[in-house]
């Protein structure tokens, strides 16, 4: 078998985005590769806290790839992987933020925490639609546990390169979701691409011997490092870029198909 690893972002791959939950279409198809022998990774944004089973309907990961490759575990909880903010870039974001009355929100270890103008998100969740995953973490007392892995938050773009000039020596990045202002807030460390090796070391096997999948800016870097990576269609143009090929849309169960293409022994009574 060529390919023994199948890495995948949630929200706008494995989720299309109009859906409140994983489809059971790309449920059937992702455990028809895992019976087969084929082993999964979810590599998300999200912290393994903030991912509930009602999201994934029935999917069981064998791997975590968390934080954008912050936060890595296999099934069991064991870490493969910790990088988290230090205090200085954390206080820097929310003296940033709270000056132009942004969002920001951090992730950790048991989810995610609104710390800066927590009803923001809390409107934009009501107006999607979705329940509420991220806790209303305005005391800005959870670090205080442990640092986050990472950062998001919703602000102008223009004022993401206004922190750059002011914070420029912390490293941080933002990478926004297409022209919106979401964003996710990452260390110069962090990329799922590094979870993901991490994942194929526990494994004993190189990243060529696996396929990822994605659609945000956040995914480029696994695109490019998997043996086969590709971007769903209709995803960032930065994904589209770094992908082998660019596949169907999510809302068209991209995940689905790509199963099929790339481990047709995995759907015998399809031959």
């Amino acid at each position: 078998m060529q390919y023994q690893l199948l890495a995948l972002d949630i929200d706008g791959t494995l989720r299309p985005d109009a859906q409140p939950c994983v489809p059971r279409e790309n449920v059937a198809a992702v455990k028809a590769v895992q019976k087969a022998g084929v082993k999964v990774a979810v590599a998300t944004g999200r912290c393994r806290g903030g991912i509930s089973k009602a999201l994934l309907n029935g999917l069981r990961p064998d791997y975590w790839i968390c934080a954008a490759g912050a936060e890595v575990q296999d099934a069991a909880g064991n870490m493969l992987h910790d990088a988290r903010m230090d205090a200085q870039q954390m206080y820097a974001l929310v003296d940033f933020f709270e000056d132009h009355g942004c969002f920001l929100g951090f992730n950790f270890d048991d989810g995610p925490y609104g710390y800066v103008n927590y009803y923001i998100q809390r409107e934009a969740e009501l107006a999607m639609n979705v329940n509420s995953y991220v806790h209303d973490g305005e005391d800005q007392d959870r670090h205080l546990e442990s640092m986050p892995f990472s950062a998001f938050g919703r602000l102008p773009q223009a004022l993401a390169e206004q922190f750059r000039q002011k914070y420029g020596h912390l490293g941080l990045r933002f990478l926004f979701y297409g022209s919106s202002e979401g964003c996710d807030i990452l260390t110069a460390e962090q990329d799922k691409a590094r979870g993901l090796e991490a994942v194929c070391a526990a494994m004993g096997i190189d990243p060529a011997q696996a396929v990822a999948m994605g659609d945000g800016s956040n995914d480029c870097g696994i695109l490019q490092r998997a043996g086969l990576g590709v971007c769903v269609g209709g995803g960032d143009p930065r994904a589209q870029q770094a992908a082998d090929r660019v596949g169907p849309a999510a809302a068209d169960f991209a995940v689905a198909q790509v199963c099929r293409q790339v481990w047709p022994e995995a759907f015998p009574e399809e031959a």
